[in-house]
């Protein structure tokens, strides 16, 4: 697999209000992928319209066949108190001990 060149890859899912901004929702997106790259649990985020926490139980669950790790961020918005829901899934050595049909 790719994990001799250095590579890890995989997907993420979102969900989240439609009122953030694609810059903001990039911006949870990739601190979702460092926390789980770093094993952190908890993250203070920051965006153009939102300041709040991202954080993780480290609960694994599966959307469809696929399944991950699931982030969560509350934030306060311009909008009012919001949520977005994050999972980070992992396809590096494919799905358990079998090869990813990705």
């Amino acid at each position: 697999m790719l994990e001799h060149m250095g590579i890890r890859w995989g997907y993420v899912f979102l969900r989240a209000a439609s009122h953030l901004a694609e810059e903001d929702v990039k911006y949870l997106m990739t601190q979702a992928v460092e926390m789980y790259l770093l094993g952190e649990d908890e993250r203070n985020v920051k965006g153009s319209n939102y300041d709040g926490k991202l954080y993780t139980e480290g609960k694994y669950e599966l959307l469809g066949d696929l399944g991950g790790q699931r982030f969560d961020a509350d934030m306060d918005t311009i909008y009012g108190r919001d949520k977005a829901t994050f999972l980070v899934s992992e396809q590096t050595r494919g799905v358990g001990s079998t090869i990813s049909r990705n």
